[in-house]
């Protein structure tokens, strides 16, 4: 079985850094938590990039056990496409908005 190539957008580094900020207030050993239950998804979405469920035209969510986020992707073989990394609780519209601008469309 070959793995599939997982990109990071640019901005998603920034996603991740603010989410780290917030859960290292409540509790120094929740952004180690966070990243590792993040790095479990892009290596599940590297072997079955269609795992995930659609949620935007062609773009796909692959939600962060035990965490209330969500990687936003798309797939582009040979390559997943990682857009953003956001809040389940966000407002859809917010979300579909934030996607399709670092898409490019």
């Amino acid at each position: 079985m070959s793995r599939a190539v997982v990109v990071f957008h640019p901005a998603v580094e920034d996603d991740i850094a603010a989410i780290q900020a917030h859960y290292e207030q409540i509790d120094p050993v929740l952004p180690d938590r966070f990243e590792a239950r993040l790095d479990d998804q892009v290596e599940r979405l590297s072997m079955f990039p269609e795992s995930g469920a659609v949620t935007f035209d062609v773009y796909r969510r692959a939600l962060v056990k035990r965490f209330p986020y969500m990687a936003i992707y798309r797939v582009a073989r040979p390559r997943v496409e990682v857009l953003a990394i956001v809040s389940t609780r966000q407002d859809p519209a917010t979300m579909e908005a934030l996607v399709a601008e670092r898409a490019g469309e």
